[in-house]
């Protein structure tokens, strides 16, 4: 029987980023516990609340899978465990799948993208009370969150389980 690794366990604040959009991509990330919200910034519009990530789900890996840079701004919502699994670590899984997979992810995590950016310029300056997240470059310390405690449904589902060999 193959040892299992062990992931490298990291704590957050409430309110800490854990990785900014437009950064490089290094590693992806599994809630433990806690969550995480994730931010979009476009062009001339407040930054929106694209989705608040859980225990259990994963986030962090469409830059791990397409090689491209952060696409949105990642920070806890709350006290926040997460298991970072590296960019090595997440490449190893990858090159398990059958190579078709690899290809199909790399096309929908393309169209996810424009659709995450679509929706955020579609909505302008339209202020929605979960959406009152400020610029990622000038985030405020914990407890000072304007709209703090509000959840939005996430636009996108995040599965473990498409990473797990069978």
């Amino acid at each position: 029987m193959r040892k299992a690794k062990v992931l490298d366990r990291r704590v957050f604040r409430e309110g800490q980023v854990i990785f900014r959009e437009g950064e490089q991509s290094w590693a992806a990330f599994l809630v433990e516990s806690g969550s995480v919200d994730i931010i979009k910034q476009a062009e001339g519009t407040v930054p929106r609340l694209l989705a608040t990530i859980g225990a259990g789900d994963l986030f962090g890996e469409m830059g791990l899978i397409d090689g491209s840079p952060r696409s949105a701004t990642a920070r806890a919502a709350e006290v926040t465990v997460v298991q970072v699994i590296n960019e090595r670590e997440f490449h190893r899984l990858l090159t398990t799948a059958e190579p078709g997979l690899v290809a199909l992810l790399k096309v929908l995590l393309r169209r996810l993208r424009a659709t995450n950016q679509a929706l955020v310029e579609e909505r302008g300056d339209e202020v929605m009370p979960s959406e009152a997240v400020p610029c990622p470059a000038t985030i405020p310390g914990p407890g000072t969150m304007p709209g703090h405690g509000v959840r939005s449904a996430p636009l996108v589902s995040h599965s473990v389980s498409a990473l797990r060999p069978a």
